[in-house]
């Protein structure tokens, strides 16, 4: 993998999986810059199996977290509706 920077203030979202394993975490603020490659390289061990690869893709917006790198933020996520029905709603994270 090549580098990755994250710039200090940028928002962002951390997504990983596909279909009904598709996970999406955020929204989150850059506290400081830094590079999300090396990042993952300090905390993945090179025989990981997959399964724990899946668990560390899954683990890793808190672990950004807890050693400070980005913070969590309030977002209003606004749902449009679905199968050609329009119905406006709204679904609020709590992050306090």
């Amino acid at each position: 993998m090549t580098d990755f920077v994250i710039k200090a203030g940028e928002v962002i979202c951390i997504a990983s999986g596909i279909y009904d394993g598709y996970d999406r975490r955020g929204p989150f603020v850059a506290a400081k810059e830094f590079d999300l490659v090396a990042f993952i390289d300090t905390v993945k061990t090179s025989n990981m199996e997959p399964w724990q690869i899946s668990s560390l893709m899954y683990e890793l917006p808190e672990l950004l977290v807890e050693r400070g790198l980005i913070t969590k933020t309030q977002c209003r996520n606004i749902y449009l509706g679905a199968f050609g029905e329009l119905e406006v709603g709204e679904e609020r994270e709590d992050y306090t």
